[in-house]
């Protein structure tokens, strides 16, 4: 098993040159989640990922819109945004936070927070149709669509529960929350924080809902799980004397409304000024490492077993596998932080107008129609999703290969749609 871990981690890294990316976060306190996507777009432009969905898992109803204005932003408002629909109650953002901002003044595809998808059931669309092993998840949030996810049953979208899916389509998860400095230490909020640290910050303290879920996942997830702790990215939390990864002040340097300068600076104006707009970097660490690999910059600790208290003490056992890991940082600060700061800052890429191959082999059994995936070949674009029409008239996206018709009589079309929004021509069938 262990040979089997590093090879498929191995296998990630070296041999698919562009990643399927999930990305799932709660863009809305610390702009370090924006710094994220502002890097994956970089990556994406790069070559070096594709970015199939982003997820929100905050109970903000301006969180999904902010990441669907940054995707806009970047000329990419064709990829899917889902939202954790499991919460008692959806909440408004306050001024203080990035995302009432960004969501009130920029442009984005979703109009309404209830447009957006439903997180879980976006993830189990995505992987049914997803190549084995492909799929790499990177959750710099909280744990509530993974878990969602993994308690998941079989329904209309697929026959697999989701342990299933996750086991045979996805690759790798990669997360930020944790702290492994040696190999014991305190969570400070994404894994449900612990009362131990209340008294350096409220917001730290152990959240119970969190700390559960994030438990759950980390005892159930039959994919490979490998964390990057506070102590990478913030490690001088709590007297860690660790070493903090700042980026975030070369933002300064972009045009006054570029939407991550925005972010960042708007959520330094409501903690005392936006002059000095460095951020820790914990986030853009455990992304960082998931699409990049250990590099020069990280050492990955694999082939363990990662345990999480109720009391938020996470621990790392060396001994004995469960397909989990974590990471630490092996070269100095600074130079981490600069090369995390030039993916925040890359160029806005233009729309792409070019349009995907069209599907092939529409076909309709039992119900559902089913079709080959399209190709984008442009560098810096790809599928996100399929446009489908009856009788002319839009119906429904669909984020994988297959859609459940439920008034199978009519002239149906299929057009591929990439990351820019650009349809491909259609494949037709008509339904009698």
């Amino acid at each position: 098993m262990r040979t089997v871990f590093f090879l498929l981690i191995f296998l990630s890294f070296q041999t698919n040159a562009q990643l399927k990316v999930i990305l799932d976060t709660d863009p809305s306190f610390d702009p370090d989640d924006v710094g994220c996507i502002a890097m994956l777009q970089t990556m994406a432009t790069n070559g070096e990922c594709d970015i199939l969905a982003m997820v929100n898992s905050t109970n903000q109803k301006e969180s999904a819109l902010c990441m669907s204005a940054i995707n806009q932003f970047y000329n990419r408002p064709g990829i899917p945004v889902g939202d954790y629909k499991g919460y008692a109650e959806k909440i408004h953002a306050t001024e203080n936070t990035y995302d009432f901002h960004i969501a009130k003044d920029y442009p984005r595809p979703l109009k309404t927070w209830e447009e957006s998808l439903d997180g879980v059931k976006l993830y189990r669309e995505i992987l049914e149709s997803a190549q084995d092993n492909s799929i790499t998840i990177i959750v710099v949030g909280t744990m509530h669509n993974l878990y969602g996810l993994l308690k998941s049953e079989p329904d209309e979208i697929s026959s697999k529960s989701g342990k299933q899916l996750v086991a045979e389509k996805v690759a790798l998860v990669a997360t930020m929350g944790g702290n492994f400095l040696n190999n014991k230490g305190w969570d400070r909020t994404n894994w449900g924080g612990a009362d131990h640290l209340c008294s350096y910050t409220d917001w730290s303290c152990l959240n119970q809902e969190r700390n559960r879920m994030c438990r759950y996942v980390i005892e159930h997830c039959p994919a490979p799980f490998v964390a990057s702790g506070w102590e990478n990215g913030n490690g001088d939390y709590f007297n860690a004397n660790n070493g903090n990864v700042m980026s975030g002040q070369g933002l300064k340097t972009l045009s006054a409304d570029h939407i991550a300068r925005v972010s960042y600076e708007k959520h330094f104006e409501y903690r005392g000024g936006a002059e000095s707009i460095a951020r820790h970097s914990n986030d853009q660490i455990a992304l960082h490492y998931a699409i990049r690999g250990e590099g020069e910059n990280y050492t990955a600790f694999l082939n363990g077993t990662i345990t999480l208290s109720e009391k938020g003490v996470c621990t790392w056992d060396s001994t004995h596998d469960k397909n989990q890991g974590h990471i630490q940082k092996k070269r100095d600060d600074d130079l981490i932080a600069a090369e995390i700061e030039a993916l925040m800052m890359g160029d806005v890429p233009e729309l792409d107008k070019t349009p995907p191959t069209k599907p092939e082999n529409l076909v309709f059994k039992n119900g559902i129609l089913s079709w080959d995936p399209s190709k984008d070949l442009d560098k810096g674009s790809w599928v996100v999703g399929y446009n489908i029409y009856k009788n002319g008239e839009f119906e429904q996206q669909a984020y994988g290969t297959k859609y459940l018709l439920e008034n199978a009589l009519g002239n149906f079309e299929v057009k591929a749609v990439n990351a820019s929004g650009t349809e491909s021509n259609a494949t037709s069938i008509v339904i009698d």
